[in-house]
Parts: C-alpha cells; sequence; structure tokens
C-alpha cells in the first residue's frame, strides 16, 4: 500500500513539473517580462570596470615628439594660420543620455479650434536638447628619473611646445588639468603619490619656466588605474601625461 502511494506521488509530481503553467514557471515568465521592460527603458548602465572607454573618450595619443601644430590641434582644436592641415584620431564623444518617461501624463483634448491648421504647439516647460562638446585632451610622453619628480631633457622640449600654446592668443585665458599615469609597477598606493608628484612638477615647470598663471592649471594622478594599455601592464606606453582643457 505504501509503495503504491509513493509510485502515485512521484508520478502526480512528475506530471506538474512538466506542465507549463506550474506556479514556479509563471513566477519566472513574470520575472522574464519584468527584465524586458527595464531593458525597454534604456536606463543608462554604468560600464564594468575596465569598460569605460566607450563611455568618456579617451586623450588622442601623440607621438613622442609632436610638434607644436599638433599640441595646438590637441588641445585647443584649432591650429594656427602657419600650420599644416593636421588630422587627429580623437574619439568621438558620447551621445547624450536620452531620458524616457515612465509614464506619460493625460493632456486633456484640444478643441480643433484652438490652433489654426498647419500651427506647431510647442509645451511651455520643453527646452532644447543640449550635445555635449568634445572633450579636449591630449597624452604626452613625458619621461621622468626613475622613481622620480624630475623631468628629462628630451620631455622638457615638449613641455616647452605645450607652455607655446597655452601661452598663444588662440588659448585665451583657458584652463588645464595636468593628469599623471603610471605603469602597473609597484603598489597601488604608490604609484597614486608618484603620479601626482609627477603631474605638480609638470605645472611646477609650466609655472616657473614659462610664466603660465598658476589658477590656470590644476594637478592630478591616477596612477596604474587608467593603463592605456590593459594587457600590456608594464609597457612604457601607460607611463604618460595628459593635459585636458577645462574651458575658460
Amino acid at each position: 500500500m505504501v509503495q503504491t502511494r509513493a509510485r502515485f506521488f512521484h508520478a502526480e509530481f512528475d506530471a506538474r513539473r512538466a506542465r507549463p503553467d506550474n506556479a514556479a514557471m509563471r513566477r519566472m515568465s513574470a520575472g522574464a517580462r519584468v527584465g524586458l521592460m527595464v531593458i525597454g527603458l534604456v536606463v543608462p548602465v554604468a560600464p564594468a570596470a575596465g569598460q569605460g572607454a566607450a563611455a568618456v573618450p579617451s586623450a588622442v595619443p601623440l607621438q613622442p615628439n609632436p610638434s607644436e601644430c599638433e599640441i595646438q590641434a590637441a588641445l585647443l582644436g584649432v591650429v594656427g594660420s602657419g600650420c599644416p592641415p593636421i588630422h587627429l584620431q580623437r574619439p568621438p564623444a558620447p551621445p547624450p543620455a536620452v531620458a524616457v518617461p515612465l509614464s506619460t501624463p493625460t493632456a486633456s483634448p484640444v478643441p480643433p479650434a484652438a490652433a489654426a491648421p498647419g500651427t506647431l504647439t510647442v509645451p511651455k516647460d520643453s527646452a532644447p536638447m543640449e550635445v555635449a562638446k568634445p572633450v579636449l585632451k591630449a597624452a604626452f610622453r613625458v619621461e621622468f628619473d626613475f622613481n622620480s619628480t624630475v623631468i628629462r631633457p628630451e620631455s622638457r622640449v615638449i613641455l616647452d611646445r605645450v607652455a607655446a600654446v597655452m601661452s598663444a592668443p588662440a588659448a585665451g585665458a583657458i584652463r588645464f588639468r595636468v593628469i599623471g599615469h603610471t605603469d602597473a609597477v609597484g603598489g597601488d598606493a604608490a604609484n597614486l603619490a608618484l603620479s601626482e608628484r609627477r603631474a605638480l612638477a609638470v605645472v611646477a615647470y609650466l609655472t616657473g619656466q614659462h610664466g603660465i598663471a598658476a589658477n590656470r592649471l590644476e594637478a592630478t594622478g591616477r596612477g596604474m588605474r587608467e593603463l592605456l594599455l590593459p594587457d600590456q601592464p608594464t609597457a612604457a606606453a601607460n607611463r604618460r601625461v595628459e593635459i585636458v582643457n577645462l574651458g575658460e
């Protein structure tokens, strides 16, 4: 008798499990529908670690010995009259995020006589969409002595050209941010501190040697947190200085 009931129970359990409309399947189906609705809202999702390049345009990587015209094009977006045409591979700015309302407020119907034929009525609270301007920033190979903030002579020549661009009339009172980067050799805290000191050394060189106003420059360090070549963490290209145009 017990065996007969056991066989009946197992047969009934298997039959319920095989039914497509059981409670578990209904809960899974409801969850899938909720997930599709969330995706349909086009909600911006923060990029995972190592995937931020698509959201934030990277700096224009200049050659080891860039000309003053190339620096001007990268940092100011224009070139002087004596410069040849320059085409920089600048990453495009990400498109602006468009917010989609969850629900549309119900509006009372407007009589046909309220608006003249062919007239477009624009709500008062609507505003034109602002398009983000491209970020002007360039990456330079600024060499320092090992584990120090002493700028090597070959890199001072590059910074001399950077200072000439910053002093040009086209630059006006534009402010700049100097960002130091290191490779992945060593610890995170040590590299972060070293990159900030090196950025400060670049600012000190531009202000001390070329008279760039100190209030036009700021310095920060990112250490090894934004490697230019993540698949080659110890490559020399990761040791760089970026300069970002902050506007006036």
